[in-house]
């Protein structure tokens, strides 16, 4: 026999409600658990699909209980008793089973099971039998279709017991007992009474009435009984079908008395079961087919989703290079505003200044002229006085001796005028020199005037342009900046979709999920031979 182990003393009680139901082939391998029956075993249903029942068999379950356990299902009766189950953690819990072959066509195709809590009476009392049972100290007491029966010459005792039993079968023959005591008693006293009146044929044929009398009060009493049990038995065994999920089974009417109507609303409540199962049958299979669609396009939702939300960061990436390049191209048309701004003031200046070197120039040459009239006033005074010196230096030489200290001075007064006449030429020329240049520098000091003012207009026109490319600069930070914010609210919408795609899915795969578990629970409805 198998042994699960490790254990340990940890019970798992079970509700009111909870009703595993299970279903095994005919090797005893699982095809069939309801939610129920997964979540007190602790395995899951892709551990209990496919292997043997006796997965969650406990060491402390004799094996005298499953052999009559499979005795009782082979020979195609149901099987009821205490079961101490192991669950995967290694603990333990009690249920009340209620095994049952599953016949199609009078052949057992599957065996299915249905448990129930039982109370803590039943548990104290089959905890005990199993415990001598394993110790080998259960003398007397063996496991009959679930139920403890005695053995041996026991027995014997409880064959006596039956007319004392609460069962109908010991009520009707305490019953059937009963009135052939009354009977015979009533024609003994009868007999005794008459019985010098009679011959011995008279009291032969009295005893054989009474014996008849017996006699068939008896087999009236067996005859009721087949006739009530029978139907009981049979009503009894398609009750245990349907709980077993089996609607195949059909039960006959045979008449229209109690009995048959009995039958009559069995097999009509098998039917409005099988129209039940089909019905939801068919929703099941409408639902799964919707949540599957319903999966499909969601998962096609969350895959554009997840696309927009991609491209959404790549474009609000780029945004915000866009917005920090527009920031800098504002910041850099700002600083040139402000360099524009300064450079035309410094043109400005400059015009102001070419202006007044312009004037200068202007008083320079007009000194110029002046100083070339001086030289020339100069020029004249020293042909003057070289004619002076000539004059004085005739007059010497007439004066003879006399004149000669004074014509040394006239002969010295005459070096004197011709060396300033040739300084005061060599100025004129050096004069008229500079005054060319003057003229010269005045003209090109007016043409550059001339270019500054064409310089500060321009410069004023580049400053006007570059405010304008600065306004127009914060205009699109500004614009950018809120298309920045736009993207990112679409961004964290899109996040929020794409967690509400996600939420829809998980809900989708729940309704999946709940549809197939629900699907795997009316499974257990058999409708025709071949499901």
């Amino acid at each position: 026999m198998r042994v699960n182990l490790p254990i340990h003393n940890v019970e798992t009680k079970l509700r009111e409600d909870q009703y595993l139901i299970s279903r095994t082939d005919t090797k005893g391998r699982i095809v069939y658990a309801n939610p129920a029956f997964v979540e007190v075993s602790g395995f899951s249903h892709e551990e209990l699909i496919g292997k043997a029942h006796n997965i969650v068999r406990h060491p402390d379950m004799p094996p005298e209980a499953y052999e009559d356990l499979w005795e009782t299902l082979q020979a195609g009766e149901s099987w009821l008793g205490l079961v101490k189950n192991r669950r995967k953690d290694g603990g333990f819990y009690w249920v009340l089973a209620n095994a049952t072959p599953i016949v199609e066509n009078g052949e057992v195709v599957a065996y299915s099971s249905v448990r129930v809590r039982p109370s803590d009476e039943q548990i104290a009392m089959a905890e005990a039998l199993y415990a001598r049972m394993r110790e080998g100290t259960a003398n007397g007491v063996r496991i009959l279709r679930g139920r403890p029966v005695r053995a041996g010459w026991r027995r014997g005792l409880d064959v006596l017991a039956f007319p004392f039993k609460r069962g109908v079968r010991s009520r009707m023959l305490r019953h059937a007992l009963l009135s052939a005591g009354f009977v015979a008693v009533a024609g003994a006293y009868g007999l005794h009474a008459n019985w010098d009146k009679l011959d011995t044929m008279g009291a032969g044929l009295g005893c054989a009435a009474i014996g008849l009398g017996v006699l068939a009060i008896f087999g009236m009493g067996w005859r009721l009984s087949r006739f009530l049990l029978d139907p009981m038995v049979d009503a009894a065994n398609m009750a245990r079908q349907v709980a077993a999920g089996n609607l195949t089974t059909q039960i006959v009417a045979e008449s229209d008395d109690e009995v048959g109507s009995l039958k009559f609303s069995l097999d009509v409540m098998r039917k409005s079961l099988i129209g039940i199962a089909q019905d939801v049958y068919r929703g099941i299979e409408g639902t799964t087919l919707a949540a599957a669609h319903i999966s499909r396009g969601n998962q096609e939702l969350a895959g554009r989703t997840e696309g927009q939300a991609s491209s959404l960061q790549q474009t609000a990436a780029s945004m915000e290079q866009l917005t920090a390049t527009v920031r800098e191209n504002a910041d850099n048309a700002r600083q040139a505003n402000q360099l524009a701004a300064s450079s035309m003031d410094v043109a400005r200046r400059g015009g102001v200044a070419v202006g007044q070197v312009v004037d200068t120039m202007h008083g320079i040459s007009d000194s110029s002229r002046k100083i070339a009239d001086i030289v020339s006033i100069i020029e004249g005074i020293a042909f003057q006085t070289n004619i002076l010196a000539l004059n004085a230096a005739v007059e010497a030489a007439r004066a003879g001796e006399s004149g000669k200290g004074f014509a040394v001075v006239a002969g010295e007064v005459r070096t004197l005028a011709q060396k300033s006449a040739q300084a005061a030429k060599e100025i004129k020329g050096l004069i008229e020199d500079s005054v060319e240049r003057v003229a010269e520098g005045s003209l090109q000091a007016e043409q550059a005037g001339a270019t500054m003012q064409e310089i500060v207009a321009a410069v004023h026109r580049v400053t006007d342009i570059i405010g304008e490319i600065s306004r127009a600069s914060q205009e699109q930070s500004s614009g950018i900046e809120q298309v920045d914010t736009a993207v990112s609210q679409m961004d964290v919408m899109t996040a929020q979709n794409t967690a509400l795609v996600q939420d829809l899915g998980g809900a989708v795969m729940q309704l999946g999920s709940q549809s197939g578990a629900l699907r795997d629970t009316i499974r257990v409805f058999r409708l025709t031979g071949q499901q």
